[in-house]
């Protein structure tokens, strides 16, 4: 897996936002949107990594001025585009023309340019935008407080027609950043509505699928046999996923970017890169976003990854993660 950065533009001013500094308001110069010639150059990077998928992330990135133009080079792989959902005509009429079987559009369907949340102009463009792409639209939820509600998002599912399975995210921490997020001991509440949600969702046959961060001890045994019969895809995965920046600079996801950095240099394929950043993490996931995780039979075991990265590097000082990731990326230098 890698995510390709198109465009640092976006209009939402989501608070839980995990993009940070990396986002721009205006796409005032060729310096906010990744160059086509660029685009066939992460193309190659993902063919030499055995990688079918091309993952278009931003910013929007349909915001970019050349967005068909994108699409028509990725063609021949699957193609997935993660969007806030005001996705201008000119891009969603391009993403309607390629086949529902090549194509997912991961709308997040909470954000939004408002403090407290979507305004009824940014839902009704969403849920317009939602039914126009039909089996091509994937709903996603970015969970960044306790009192969630996905009902309508199970209602739009069966009235659009979109793929039967909502993708949950919970919100990080930007590390050393500001923004909104939650707290992992808010987990377990947040875990208690999830398998309500779960249970409420498997009779119409729409399926929660977790993102990365997740933990198992956010839900009781019990919980996890609920959402084990209601199909959900529980993961409890938090990997290094290849954000790769306009400038090249591969990170090892957007919490951790400006920390934990490679680059896109050469003939390096995604196992590589993806080596290197593990490497760079090592000493971190020994621990994780609780103290008592080091104990964990689970985690000791390697069937939980320990929770967000970030949130478990947040728990040490700043300055000591900076020192280790540059002393583990001097002996890279020094073996090569």
């Amino acid at each position: 897996m890698a995510n390709l950065i198109v465009s640092t533009v976006c209009p939402m001013r989501c608070s839980f936002c995990f993009a940070g500094e990396e986002r721009t308001k205006t796409g005032r110069g060729s310096s906010a949107y990744l160059a086509l010639e660029e685009f066939d150059r992460r193309l190659a990077f993902l063919d030499r990594s055995g990688i079918g998928e091309v993952r278009l992330i931003g910013g929007e990135p349909t915001l970019h001025p050349r967005f068909p133009e994108l699409i028509a080079r990725a063609r021949g792989r699957r193609i997935v585009v993660f969007t806030n959902g005001l996705i201008p005509d000119r891009a969603l009429a391009c993403l309607e023309s390629l086949p529902e079987s090549q194509c997912t559009v991961l709308v997040n369907m909470n954000a939004t340019r408002r403090p407290d949340g979507p305004g009824a102009a940014e839902t009704r463009h969403r849920s317009a935008v939602v039914h126009r792409l039909g089996g091509r639209a994937k709903l996603g939820f970015t969970i960044f407080r306790v009192d969630f509600d996905l009902d309508p998002l199970f209602e739009l599912v069966t009235e659009s027609g979109a793929q039967r399975g909502i993708r949950l995210g919970l919100a990080q921490p930007i590390l050393g950043g500001g923004n909104e997020y939650l707290h992992p001991k808010q987990y377990p509440a947040v875990g208690r509505r999830i398998v309500d949600f779960a249970k409420r969702g498997a009779p119409a046959g729409i399926s929660l699928e977790l993102d990365c961060g997740f933990v198992p001890c956010m839900f009781s045994d019990a919980d996890i046999e609920i959402l084990s019969s209601a199909g959900t895809d529980l993961g409890w995965r938090c990997n290094p996923v290849l954000d790769v920046g306009l400038d090249g600079t591969v990170s090892h996801c957007f919490p951790l970017a400006g920390s934990v950095d490679t680059r896109l240099t050469g003939d390096l394929g995604a196992a590589e890169l993806r080596s290197r950043l593990a490497a760079s993490t090592h000493p971190y996931r020994l621990a994780g976003i609780y103290r008592r995780c080091s104990r964990c039979p689970l985690k000791q075991r390697g069937e939980c990854t320990g929770g967000c990265l970030a949130a478990t590097m947040g728990r040490f000082r700043h300055r000591t993660i900076r020192v280790a990731v540059q002393q583990e990326r001097d002996r890279h230098a020094a073996r090569e």
